[in-house]
């Protein structure tokens, strides 16, 4: 599961006991200098390494997928893929950063035009959950390969992306209060059992299933969202 919330997230930063706005700021400026998933190109050869490297990650996790395991799953030999990407690391940290960039950016996109905080909310968690459905993959890989990034440079840029996702979610929750749509209530907690649902979807929903991400992603908000208002 993506744990955007874990027990390593770095501290966010606060103004008068508000959370700083910077964090988001901050967040959109480092989503812009990294590449996305939607950019990947099946006729491409780096392309494709990434996104069998991202499956084999996800299987295996990054200890248990060696160069020669993506060789061979690409098609090529295992020379082949250091003339596009210099070790491991370097691919692994690509299919991190690009799987956060792609999440960040669905979740811009989908929130953008939403007239209220509920309706944010919604849209963030179905931006989620097509994030899941169209990506699983990668959706796995960075979920279970953030700890294993080995570039402290690196680590930092995700984990601030990943501060920031949160701090959206706390920041439209935090509007619906302002403005009476949600009653008085510990927004930290509430952002977290939103996404506690969503990463708890992850390890059981299935695409055969009877409902899509989406249509579950919502139902969970549905039902929160419930409690979010006043009685």
């Amino acid at each position: 599961m993506i744990d955007l919330v874990g027990r390593n997230a770095l501290p966010i930063k606060r103004t008068n006991g508000r959370y700083d706005a910077s964090v988001v700021n901050e967040m959109m400026e480092l989503v812009g200098a990294e590449r996305s998933i939607a950019q990947l190109d099946p006729t491409d050869r780096s392309s494709v390494i990434l996104s069998e490297a991202a499956s084999l990650f996800a299987l295996h996790g990054y200890a248990g997928a060696s160069m020669q395991d993506i060789a061979k799953a690409v098609g090529i030999t295992k020379a082949s893929i250091y003339h596009f990407f210099k070790d491991k690391d370097e691919i692994h940290a690509t299919v991190v950063t690009m799987s956060v960039k792609h999440l960040l950016d669905l979740v811009d996109e989908r929130t953008r035009n939403c007239d209220t905080a509920a309706e944010r909310i919604d849209a963030f968690a179905c931006a989620h959950a097509e994030y899941l459905s169209e990506y699983k993959s990668f959706y796995f890989a960075s979920a279970e390969g953030y700890h294993a990034l080995t570039q402290p440079e690196v680590k930092r840029r995700v984990q601030r992306m990943r501060d920031g996702y949160e701090e959206k979610l706390r920041m439209f929750i935090r509007e619906g209060v302002q403005q009476g749509e949600f009653r008085e209530l510990d927004v930290k907690l509430a952002a977290r059992a939103v996404i506690s649902c969503l990463n708890w979807m992850a390890r059981w929903w299935r695409p055969d299933g009877p409902q899509t991400a989406e249509e579950l992603a919502s139902d969970y908000v549905d039902l929160l969202i419930a409690g979010f208002r006043p009685v």
